[in-house]
């Protein structure tokens, strides 16, 4: 073949930290661009407490809290980011070292992505979207999470450029579901904080428990700081032999076995990214009806893939326990259905296909200088 020379463009991608749920699509990401990527990340967040991971050429920065710690400086950014042929940062504007880059990067007209949330957690047209839109506006290309937010966020203003790169945790050979045809557990996965109601669940688990088998249990898996308040109130329910409370668990494996045995997942409060994880594990969900969740609920069908029931209702929500329960052999049935769904759109090989395309290289293939395998930017 040919010896066809590519391009190489300097791509920095600057994160407050990159978890280690975020460590598949770093290597798929650098399958993609090589060592044209440099990873520029702090090693602690605001709410995020799992390890630092190391994926392509990665540098370390300080996260300098001010402000009462709802302000970020991220030390040592400035010079690389702005020198980048292309550089991808972080939509929020809490970061305020981001500000400075964007304004100096607009100057040089050099391209600069944001990749984020369209929207504030209060969500579109709130107080805070105001200095959100600000950030918007100096960024030659937006990436986010869902084809959803995309479309709103070009709403017919075609001077914004907008890409989704919808939001994933597994590769699409690892989205294969269990095939366990009776699983016994409803399983709650999230930090345990007010925003996610894991005492709403516990509350709605001990009232539906009469209705159900003997061999169902409630397992938790996060951490946070209801953690002590919710282990108490399990001993005060005397429930510990039908709820077990796991801590936070990162381990792949440890998980899907987890999702292996679940009759459904649930999210008592506001959800995310645990939504595409249960379903990529083929698992459906119950999820609470009027919360403000994360783009991500794009993802459910309801009475296909999950279910939702009225929010802050310990009633409501023992109901849907209670028919899951009664029709676990019928959700199981539907795993590889619901896996397959989540994986036409929800892979981390699509999410950074569509993710490099959004750099705008170029039309031209590029090519992983550590493999020399070549695909085309364009469409893939």
């Amino acid at each position: 073949m040919n010896s066809q020379r590519t391009r190489r463009h300097s791509v920095i991608v600057v994160q407050t930290i990159i978890p280690d749920y975020r460590l598949p699509f770093v290597e798929a990401l650098n399958e993609r661009l090589g060592n044209q990527l440099v990873l520029v990340s702090g090693t602690e967040d605001w709410t995020t407490d799992v390890a630092h991971v190391r994926g392509a050429a990665t540098v370390e920065v300080r996260n300098r809290y001010f402000a009462g710690r709802q302000l970020l400086w991220q030390s040592s950014v400035l010079r690389s980011a702005v020198a980048a042929d292309v550089t991808v940062l972080l939509l929020n504007p809490r970061v305020a070292s981001t500000w400075l880059v964007l304004a100096a990067r607009r100057l040089l007209k050099r391209r600069t992505l944001l990749w984020g949330h369209a929207w504030p957690r209060h969500g579109r047209g709130s107080h805070s979207d105001r200095i959100r839109g600000l950030m918007r506006r100096f960024a030659d290309t937006l990436i986010v999470y869902t084809e959803q937010e995309a479309r709103e966020l070009r709403d017919g203003r075609a001077t914004i450029d907008v890409a989704a790169a919808p939001n994933a945790l597994y590769r699409a050979r690892d989205m294969t579901p269990s095939q366990d045809e009776c699983p016994t557990d409803f399983l709650y996965v999230g930090r345990l904080n007010d925003a996610k109601k894991p005492l709403l669940l516990l509350e709605a688990f001990r009232e539906a428990l009469p209705s159900m088998a003997k061999d169902v249990r409630l397992v938790f898996f996060g951490d946070g700081p209801l953690r002590e308040e919710l282990r108490t109130r399990v001993d005060e329910l005397g429930l510990d032999d039908r709820v077990v409370l796991r801590g936070h668990v990162s381990d792949v494996m440890t998980l899907r076995q987890a999702y292996g045995s679940a009759i459904v997942s649930v999210s008592p409060g506001y959800v995310g990214l645990s939504l595409i994880q249960s379903l990529g594990n083929g698992v459906a969900m119950l999820v609470a009806r009027d919360e403000p969740h994360a783009p991500e609920i794009e993802a459910i069908v309801d009475g296909v893939n999950g279910l939702f029931f009225d929010s802050d209702s310990p009633e409501a929500l023992a109901s849907a326990l209670c028919r899951a329960s009664a029709e676990r052999e019928t959700w199981a049935s539907r795993r590889v259905a619901i896996a397959e769904h989540a994986r036409s759109t929800y892979s981390v090989e699509r999410m950074a296909d569509s993710f490099v395309a959004a750099l705008g290289l170029g039309g031209e293939s590029y090519a992983n200088p550590r493999t020399g395998a070549s695909s085309d930017v364009v469409g893939s």
